[in-house]
This record gives structure tokens, C-alpha cells and sequence, in this order.
């Protein structure tokens, strides 16, 4: 009983660690690979990471790497010899389309760090040569690990990280801090403009006119004005934009000015600062019955006191008309706005003869 009891249990365990080892996957992870430059033909490096893996199980390699911005996971099974060179078929995963790899030496070899330890020239012997149906074919030439060239490339992909970092905080902050600061000098030239009786003297509103400013946006969307023209406004602000550590800045701006420093959008921009009066006109008559006034469309006509033609004026008009003008008779109204706010209001009585404008509200006087 002892016996077969053992002989089970040696049995479950020659089972189990076959089993393992059929379902076992050998991976190496390279820091780098060199690569020919397209238009030189010299070694330059592929700035990725490229993994080679072998399933026991299925008896099929895995490369995985990355070329510019796309990545390739290929699946590979070993096809026989041509030339002298070992032959691998298969297909990238990602697309499905035909993967066909060729190298000097067994594949097996790359699992045991078997990469260059120069970047000067190509190794024959380290070449694996790659063609993907519809991406065309690339020669890799794996660089051998070590922990000076892993720390180096850790260092790189930590910086890569920190950059991407700061540079998705300017696309988010750039936008906001421009259109923020525009709309706040907006609401100042309007505010100018009515604090001192259409006078402003802060912005120049010559036609084509324009102020420069230098801001900072933080991560708090807090905007500061650091310099208008040539007036500094921040010192310390601007110290730091000077000379501050630049953690991200634009190699093609693409209209922006702005770069990433301690972890704040600074940004430079342009107003041009403008007031637009629109000028806007109606007539109006008291209704006895109704004991109101009515408004309607357009400056006096003799055809246009229908409903059809009937509107709602504003209510800063409507206070206005019920204080100035008399509850009798036909009138046209003009008046100027300035962001939807009044600045002039003036009536035309009709009669027999029509008056001249008579100004009942400005903002001027």
C-alpha cells in the first residue's frame, strides 16, 4: 500500500512539474536597439525597449517592440534554414498581417541578454532583420543590458515621463489662462468706459491698436499679469520666468508662446482692446386702453402698428421712456450699447412736424 502510494505521489510530481514546464514563458526585456538611420545607414538608437519571450507551451517566440510612435507585438514559430540564416513566420498581433523574421543567429540566443555592448557599428551576429506586411522591414540590433546602460535608460524614461507630464499641464492650462486673461482685459476697457464717461484711458483704442502681455497660470487656474508692454508689473514673477528651470517648451509652437517652469504655464499674448457700440432703434406710442406703451419694430411708419411688428423692449428702455416721455402721441427711439449695456437713448416725437432728437439718457454727460 506504502509502495503504490509513493509511486502516485512521484507520479503527481513528475505530472505537475511537466506541467509547469510546458506552460512556462522565458522572457528578456532589452533597454534599447540600434537600428539603421534611414538616410545614412549608421547605427542610431531605436529609444525602446525590445522583448524577446518563447512559450514552451505552443513552442512559439514573441517579439514585442516599439518603432517611432507605433508598437509591434509579433508571434513567431521557427520555419527552418535559408542561407545560412534561421527563419521565423508568423503574424503582428495587433493587425493580424504577415510577420517574417530572419537572423544570424538561433532566436533562443536573444533570451539569454545576447545584445551589443558598443553602438558604434553593427554585429552581424546580433542582427534580427524584420518584415511586417504593410509597415515594411526594419533591422534590429538588440543592446546587451547592463546596470549602467538600465540606469540610463530609467533616467531617460523618468525625464520622458516628467516632460509629457508638464507638457499635457500646458495644453490643459495655455488655452485656459489666454482666454481668461482676454476676457478679463475685455471686462476692464468696458468697465473704463462706463466708470468715467466713455473715457479710456488705460488701453489705447486706436484702430489696429494692441497691448503684449506676459502672464503665469498656476495649477490652481490662479492668472497673474507679469508684464504689460514694457511695464513690469511682478518682479519676482518675472524672475522666475527668466530664470527658472524649464521643465517643457514647445520645439514647434504652433502660435504659442509659453513654456512649463516649476510646475506654471508662463505665456505671452497679445489684446487688442476694442469697443463696439451697436446702435439699435424702434418706435414706441402710449396705449390709453391699455394704459402702456407699446414698442415696436423699427422707426416710425405709418404701416407698422400691427401685433405682428409688436416687441418686447428692454427694461432699462421701458423705465427710461416712462419717466422722460409723455403719455401721448407716436415716437422713434435710438440708443447705443456697449456689451449689452446702455449708453445713450434718444426720441423723435411724430406730429405734424417731427421734433429733432431729443437725448434722454448718456453716459457722456
Amino acid at each position: 500500500m506504502k509502495r503504490t502510494l509513493l509511486f502516485l505521489m512521484s507520479v503527481i510530481m513528475v505530472l505537475s512539474t511537466y506541467a509547469q514546464k510546458s506552460t512556462s514563458i522565458k522572457t528578456f526585456e532589452y533597454p534599447d536597439y540600434l537600428c539603421p538611420n534611414p538616410y545614412t545607414g549608421k547605427p542610431i538608437y531605436g529609444g525602446n525597449t525590445l522583448e524577446i519571450s518563447y512559450s514552451e507551451k505552443k513552442n512559439s517566440y514573441g517579439i514585442e517592440f516599439r518603432y517611432g510612435y507605433v508598437k509591434y507585438s509579433l508571434s513567431l514559430s521557427y520555419k527552418g534554414m535559408d542561407n545560412g540564416r534561421y527563419v521565423y513566420t508568423g503574424f503582428e498581433i495587433g493587425n493580424m498581417t504577415e510577420a517574417i523574421v530572419m537572423t544570424s543567429t538561433k532566436l533562443s540566443r536573444f533570451l539569454g541578454n545576447y545584445g551589443q555592448m558598443q553602438s558604434e557599428t553593427f554585429e552581424k551576429d546580433k542582427l534580427i532583420e524584420l518584415h511586417i506586411s504593410g509597415s515594411g522591414s526594419l533591422s534590429v540590433y538588440p543592446i546587451k543590458d547592463t546596470p549602467e546602460r538600465r540606469k540610463r535608460i530609467e533616467e531617460k524614461v523618468a525625464k520622458q515621463e516628467a516632460e509629457n507630464a508638464a507638457r499635457n499641464k500646458l495644453e490643459e492650462l495655455y488655452p485656459y489662462g489666454v482666454q481668461f486673461l482676454q476676457d478679463s482685459l475685455k471686462q476692464q476697457v468696458v468697465k473704463e468706459f462706463f466708470d468715467n464717461a466713455g473715457e479710456v484711458k488705460s488701453f489705447n483704442l486706436q484702430p489696429h491698436s494692441f497691448h503684449t502681455y506676459t502672464a503665469v497660470i498656476d495649477t490652481n487656474k490662479q492668472v497673474t499679469v507679469i508684464q504689460k508692454d514694457e511695464v513690469v508689473l511682478n518682479a519676482e514673477l518675472q524672475n522666475e520666468q527668466l530664470h527658472g528651470r524649464i521643465e517643457y517648451e514647445p520645439s514647434s509652437t504652433g502660435g504659442k508662446t509659453a513654456k512649463v517652469i516649476n510646475g506654471k504655464v508662463f505665456f505671452s499674448m497679445t489684446f487688442h482692446p476694442k469697443l463696439k457700440i451697436k446702435e439699435h432703434e424702434c418706435s414706441v406710442l402710449y396705449d390709453k386702453k391699455e394704459s402702456s406703451y407699446l414698442y415696436f419694430k423699427y422707426p416710425y411708419r405709418s404701416s407698422l402698428w400691427n401685433d405682428s411688428n409688436q416687441i418686447e423692449a428692454p427694461k432699462e428702455i421701458r423705465k427710461i421712456v416712462e419717466d422722460n416721455i409723455v403719455k401721448k402721441g407716436k415716437y422713434s427711439l435710438y440708443w447705443k450699447t456697449v456689451d449689452e449695456k446702455l449708453v445713450s437713448l434718444s426720441y423723435v416725437k411724430h406730429g405734424l412736424v417731427d421734433t429733432v432728437p431729443i437725448e434722454v439718457y448718456s453716459i457722456y454727460k
